[in-house]
């Protein structure tokens, strides 16, 4: 096991296709799987971005760690990349068409036997939770933190545009009337006094607009100390907006913008024309707001 690899990734994994036939790579990631067949070694590398089919011949002394490695060891390899051959192609990945003929193998970290199967959701959710950086490792758990951060730069990119400002607001606050109860946090300095995490950021967004920052915007995180329920969270992010000089019809309009380019980015669908309804059609249809 290296204390320390000269090898610098080059590509990821899943980026790896035919536009690189003949290239030197380098390519780190997760032994997804390894096999050993007829004097070579192959294993499916993982990393955020996919699987690649890396070729090692064992035979080859820079080659020689990869008879030591198993599932989840870390690893490193530089090879070059090729066609793979004739109906040995994998059309399940998005690499499947290449593979990685090693020329150097590096474990740089071992593994133990994991408590949980990678991507295996039959294993109960209570195991998975206790261990989550290790679930954090399956391209379920990756897609969606993915996800999440294209939504978070659509959004910070078409507010920039539309002229708002991106400000940070504090996190520790007074307590103010919310319609849950504040979390609290005592102070060290003034003994018996205590700072509240905020409920949202409502006042603390007013006053930027009393000081003329009039188009404010943020991921904000938000601490409601309640029961938890399906649609309540002890800390969640919200996207938080606020204008002056404006009314009704500009708040409705910036968030029916928002949303159709969120679809449009995200999902590759042009929602059109978003319906309107009052709040007593929505309590009425749905029993929600």
């Amino acid at each position: 096991m290296s204390n320390g690899s000269l090898l610098k990734r080059s590509h990821y994994c899943g980026q790896l296709s035919k536009s690189q036939i003949d290239q030197s790579v380098v390519v780190v990631g997760w032994v997804d799987k390894r096999r050993d067949h007829g004097g070579l070694i192959f294993i499916d590398l993982r990393d955020r971005e996919g699987l690649v089919q890396v070729v090692l011949d064992p035979n080859n002394k820079e080659l020689a760690q990869a008879k030591e490695a198993r599932s989840e060891f870390v690893v490193a390899v530089k090879g070059q990349v090729r066609l793979r051959p004739e109906g040995m192609k994998n059309d399940k990945i998005s690499s499947g068409e290449i593979e990685v003929l090693g020329e150097y193998f590096e474990i740089l970290s071992e593994a133990s036997s994991l408590p949980i199967h990678i991507g295996d959701e039959k294993v109960s959710e209570s195991l998975r939770l206790k261990y989550r950086y290790l679930e954090l490792r399956s391209s379920r758990l990756q897609t969606y933190l993915k996800t999440r951060h294209r939504v978070a730069q659509i959004v910070r990119n078409l507010l920039t545009n539309e002229g708002f400002l991106e400000i940070e607001t504090p996190i520790l606050y007074k307590s103010t009337p919310e319609g849950a109860r504040d979390y609290l946090v005592p102070s060290r300095v003034h003994l018996g006094h205590f700072y509240a995490l905020p409920q949202s950021p409502q006042t603390l967004k007013q006053l930027l607009m009393i000081g003329g920052l009039d188009k404010y915007f943020q991921i904000a995180r938000c601490f409601r100390d309640e029961d938890l329920r399906a649609d309540r969270q002890p800390e969640f992010s919200q996207i938080d907006i606020e204008m002056s000089f404006v009314d009704e019809e500009d708040i409705i309009a910036l968030n029916e913008k928002l949303l159709r380019q969120l679809w449009l980015e995200i999902k590759s669908i042009d929602v059109g024309k978003i319906p309107r309804l009052s709040f007593q059609e929505v309590m009425d249809r749905f029993g929600s707001d």
